[in-house]
């Protein structure tokens, strides 16, 4: 099992652990952007959940900045960082919650 999110975040599916360990990598290389992350990103549970547009806008643009940072060490989190990201900043773009379900 694992996420769906929504506006183009899951082209590949992210499975729960996927989302955990880039979680974890995000936590450790962008502490500046972490808080803003942390409550979207602490979700474990798998529950549904949506995220208003204003808050994916946030949150995507920290995901953007981190994403450029954790780069330097391992370019295929900092794609899916960016790719979720991505996602969000669509959501917000077009005035739609961001789901993750």
């Amino acid at each position: 099992m694992g996420w769906s999110i929504s506006h183009g975040g899951t082209r590949y599916g992210f499975s729960y652990g996927d989302v955990a360990e880039l979680r974890d990598k995000l936590e450790n290389a962008a502490p500046k952007e972490w808080p803003t992350l942390a409550p979207v990103l602490k979700r474990g549970s798998g529950d549904p959940f949506k995220v208003n547009s204003n808050t994916a806008q946030q949150v995507g643009v920290a995901l953007h900045q981190a994403a450029d940072r954790l780069r330097f060490w391992d370019r295929a989190w900092a794609r899916m960082a960016r790719q979720i990201g991505d996602s969000a900043l669509l959501a917000a773009r077009l005035g739609e919650p961001w789901r993750w379900s």
